[in-house]
């Protein structure tokens, strides 16, 4: 190993908008593509995603025209989240706001979600824009996803509705059956099927963001619940949900030949079974729809007080079997939903042992959330109401991570633990080798909360340089096969260090 002088670029600060002065200085996105293991970028480079959730489940569902209880998402607040190391955001779109009655596409509103969009493009973030739903429809249970129209209110009373287990309404018969309706394609008010109908709102997404190079990718439906199909078998998934997959898909494709199309497994299985050997194989989609990932959600199986140590040791068998899965369908995968609520008294301690296991998997994830309305539902977003961390996983999760890598990863070692002292004790280790795709520097995301009194950098090879205007060290690769970047802090005084 040998010791890297690094060259310390000045620092330029700047303001992407009104009211973001000190923020971060921001690269732009080029486009993603897939290899069918990894996301890269247009140099080769893998990108690993390290993102957060950005939602508004409630009229008028725009993370920046919240209701005036909840956190102001401006521009500032989306250059916030660049600042925190994050490189995407999952933007959720309601198919309600798109398509309010049957036929009808809120033009307003798509204009909306591209300035959404863009304060993202304009702050280096990449953008995972997901088609939400919760309970099929804010017209059931105080759900969020479809509109009104595409509802079967047949029978239905809110009262049917728990306000103490969230998920259980799932079981409310109105429910099911809107759901059963959608998987049959049954035809709406006009006379023409749901899934028509979603496919088409979809493409005129799709058609808005053809060429941005920004957008990450389409996610077809968050978190598809199977109806009156059997909830834990893969039946579900191989008769109807990878018809109705390849339906959107081939609309999408049809003015956008190039972005990742994002789907998921069954909720039911994955959620509430850790089950994530889906009836969606390699082969699902025809070969030209080109660019899939998977993405799974994780959330721990128990709530209350805290989080089982069963849980916990879980993450040691569960995680990797997300790889094997996704490996089998020769997708690369994003777990993005992953998170807890924040109330529960060991919550640090779980989500340090879940990024852990994630850094060993070199897993792309995103954390729910970073704000969200919800049936008055605040316990698992990261800020509260004014702005100030809601609970200490913010430490956690802005940790560094190589951003992008000029070859193929092969190991993150990062074993910090939950206790924020330890910090400033352990080392971050990454390991890469060449493979002949990717060009260009590997780029690293170093936190300062993480290394406060600054810190040494040792390599295998090549040479680095770091930017204190963006937190990025940038690691030029020498002559060997495999390259190693170590990443040590510093205890406060020491001499040599690099600072931010």
């Amino acid at each position: 190993m040998k010791n890297i002088t690094f060259l310390l670029i000045s620092v330029l600060v700047f303001a992407a908008f009104s009211g973001c002065a000190g923020s971060k200085t921001t690269a732009a996105r080029t486009a993603v593509w897939s290899d069918g293991t990894w996301l890269r970028d247009t140099q080769g480079r893998v990108i690993l995603i390290h993102g957060i959730n950005v939602s508004q489940k409630v009229p008028p569902y725009l993370p920046d025209s919240p209701p005036a209880s909840t956190i102001s998402q401006t521009a500032a607040y989306f250059a916030n989240i660049k600042q925190a190391g994050f490189d995407a955001v999952r933007l959720i779109i309601i198919w309600a706001g798109l398509e309010p009655t049957p036929g009808t596409i809120d033009q307003q509103y798509l204009k909306q979600i591209q300035q959404e969009v863009q304060f993202c493009s304009d702050d280096g973030l990449y953008v995972l824009l997901d088609m939400h739903q919760d309970l099929y429809s804010q017209s059931l249970c105080n759900g969020d996803g479809a509109p009104a129209w595409a509802c079967d209110l047949t029978g239905y009373s809110v009262t049917q509705c728990s306000t103490t287990s969230w998920a259980t309404n799932y079981l409310v018969p109105a429910i099911t059956q809107s759901f059963q309706n959608f998987w049959n394609d049954a035809q709406g008010p006009d006379g023409i099927g749901l899934q028509e109908h979603y496919a088409e709102a979809w493409q005129r997404v799709a058609a808005l963001f053809a060429t941005n190079t920004s957008v990450l990718g389409y996610e077809i439906m968050n978190e598809p619940y199977p109806g009156k199909y059997d909830l834990f078998s893969t039946g579900f998934e191989i008769q109807a949900l990878a018809p109705f997959y390849e339906k959107v898909a081939a609309a999408i494709r049809k003015v956008d030949s190039s972005h990742a199309i994002v789907f998921e497994p069954s909720v039911t299985r994955a959620n509430l079974l850790h089950n994530y050997n889906t009836g969606i194989s390699s082969t699902t989609f025809p070969q030209d729809f080109r660019n899939l990932v998977f993405a799974p959600h994780y959330y721990p199986l128990t709530s209350g007080s805290s989080i089982s140590t069963t849980d916990i040791s879980a993450l040691q068998t569960t995680i990797p079997q997300i790889a094997m899965v996704s490996a089998s369908m020769k997708t690369p995968y994003i777990v993005d939903e992953m998170g807890l609520d924040h109330n529960e008294s060991n919550s640090a301690d779980y989500m340090t042992a879940l990024l852990g296991e994630l850094d060993r998997e070199i897993s792309n994830w995103m954390f729910w959330a970073y704000g969200e309305v919800f049936n008055g539902s605040g316990s698992e977003i990261l800020l509260d109401a004014t702005g100030a961390p809601a609970f200490p996983l913010m430490d956690v999760l802005s940790r560094p991570y190589p951003v992008l890598t000029a070859g193929t990863p092969v190991s993150i070692s990062y074993p910090i633990t939950s206790d924020p002292s330890s910090f400033t004790t352990t080392s971050f280790t990454y390991t890469y080798k060449e493979d002949g795709i990717g060009h260009g520097p590997t780029e690293i995301f170093i936190p300062q909360i993480h290394f406060p009194n600054g810190f040494t950098v040792t390599t295998s090879d090549g040479t680095a340089g770091f930017d204190a205007s963006t937190d990025i060290m940038s690691y030029t690769k020498g002559a060997r096969a495999s390259h190693t970047i170590t990443v040590s802090p510093c205890i406060q005084g020491q001499a040599g260090c690099i600072l931010f």
